[in-house]
């Protein structure tokens, strides 16, 4: 029997309730279902802590403990397994290491290939553009280098403009199409009796998020998106149809020509007076599914009482969610399959797992139009995209999406009013998601391996990038 090649994984625990976590799970799930007679795999698994699933191979955590308030402690000098890959590496002798992470969070293990006896893949997330300075030449001594998106991999080609295009490949996360798929009407009926919170009705229509409140995350638009079509504050153009709030707020005052009184009298887009006061869609709540955590970019009662958005009225967050008792893996897919609409205004994602999994539920997407998220998005036709405001971030000056939040409000309102259109963008979805299942990215992941571990001098380094990259189905 031929020997199994070894891969060692260094990345986020697989047990853990993270989008790095799911995707490292069906990733190397996928090659064991279809090809365990050849690969071997091992683990150093980042941030080893509160399990949601059990691993199926071993993983070497690194180093922490749990203190007497249940919340684990890490130490600084192994956070991305500085030490234990060290010693895994020694022990276990892989054929092929896979750094699955932010791109800065696996420097330490780039080495070039004269100083190792094994083939190094790094797969890394780039949630904006521009691609930080320092660091991108220590990736260009891996063998190949992965993004998630061709988003990312363009913008750490700005970094590397000079290397062959073998060198640089993105590959999307798996699509769990079997968990995570549409419900019919009477499916949906009862999935919604047994989750909605007794004081919000059947009927109503839920808008959903699915993600930590973190400042590229940008939350606090939900909150100001779902408070304005509640109340109705805000108009709409008869003659170019789009909305202005009635109120321009204290961040506004280069708007004030269009306001008397403190209230909108014509459109603050085309100037036109032919304006509609817009109804309160009081039937429309959102739902977020949002763990408490003690560094979050917004106090949640802060942002509750600024604008006036409120649990048990405007709107819910899932019942005891929290980072240490995140819903159960196989209960994550009556969410989605629960809501009307994912209301998905990040500034900036490396991938995206919240809408991939909306997609595969045949869930519409109404989204930023920036980053890796709203490529495949706007690939798929899977939903409605606004625009925003690029704003760079602190220190680093990755670029992210504030959105407008009026765009936001006219495609809920679009999608509101027009059930089977976000009907039809949900199969758009469903259908595109169906060219990126378990087996059909698994098989993709083996032929890389083969390549990298079987480089031929008659394949040309653009085989590999076709090899590593993919194209949106027909």
């Amino acid at each position: 029997m031929a020997r199994k090649t070894k891969i060692l994984i260094i990345g986020s625990s697989p047990i853990l309730p993270t989008g790095l976590g799911e995707t490292t799970r069906l990733i190397f799930g996928g090659l064991l279902d279809h090809y365990a007679d050849q690969y071997e795999l091992h683990q150093v698994g980042l941030f080893n802590s509160f399990s949601v699933a059990p691993p199926r191979w071993p993983v070497y955590p690194t180093r922490g403990k749990r203190e007497p308030d249940g919340h684990m402690r890490f130490r600084t000098d192994d956070l991305f397994g500085q030490i234990t890959f060290k010693e895994v590496v020694r022990s276990v002798k892989p054929d092929i290491v896979i750094a699955f992470n932010d791109p800065q969070r696996v420097f330490h293990v780039c080495s070039p290939p004269e100083k190792r006896d094994y083939k190094l893949i790094v797969y890394v997330t780039i949630d904006g553009s521009p691609y930080p300075l320092g660091g991108p030449e220590k990736l260009d001594q891996a063998d190949l280098i992965l993004t998630m998106s061709e988003f990312s991999t363009n913008a750490l080609r700005e970094r590397l403009p000079a290397r062959p295009s073998g060198k640089f490949g993105f590959m999307y996360a798996p699509a769990d199409t079997e968990r995570f798929k549409p419900v019919s009407d009477t499916e949906k009926t009862e999935l919604r009796r047994k989750l909605l919170p007794p004081w919000m009705p059947q009927s109503a229509f839920i808008l959903g998020w699915v993600g930590r409140n973190q400042w590229r995350k940008q939350v606090w638009l939900l909150y100001r998106v779902i408070r304005a079509i509640r109340t109705g504050s805000y108009i709409i153009c008869k003659k170019c149809e789009r909305v202005t709030p009635t109120h321009p707020g204290p961040a506004a005052p280069h708007f004030s020509a269009h306001y008397r009184n403190g209230l909108a009298n014509s459109c603050k887009h085309c100037r036109s007076t032919d304006i509609n006061k817009a109804d309160p869609l009081e039937d429309i709540f959102l739902w977020l599914h949002m763990p408490d955590e003690p560094q979050q970019a917004w106090s949640k009662s802060y942002l509750e009482e600024q604008f006036d958005a409120r649990p048990g009225r405007d709107l819910h967050y899932t019942d005891g969610h929290k980072v240490e008792n995140h819903r159960a893996i196989d209960d994550m897919p009556s969410l989605y399959q629960a809501w009307d609409c994912m209301l998905y205004l990040s500034g900036g994602e490396g991938f995206g797992v919240p809408p991939w999994e909306a997609m595969c539920c045949g869930l519409p997407v109404v989204y930023t139009n920036y980053s890796s998220h709203a490529e495949f998005l706007d690939r798929a036709g899977a939903g409605l995209h606004v625009g925003g405001t690029l704003q760079p971030e602190p220190q680093t000056c990755i670029r992210r999406l504030v959105a407008n939040s009026c765009e936001a409000i006219q495609a809920v309102r679009r999608l509101y009013f027009n059930r089977q259109e976000g009907q039809s963008l949900g199969a758009n979805g469903r259908r595109y998601v169906q060219g990126f299942t378990s087996i059909m990215e698994s098989k993709r992941w083996h032929e890389i391996l083969q390549r990298v571990l079987n480089p031929s001098p008659y394949r040309s380094e653009v085989d590999m990038a076709e090899c590593t990259t993919i194209s949106p189905l027909n």
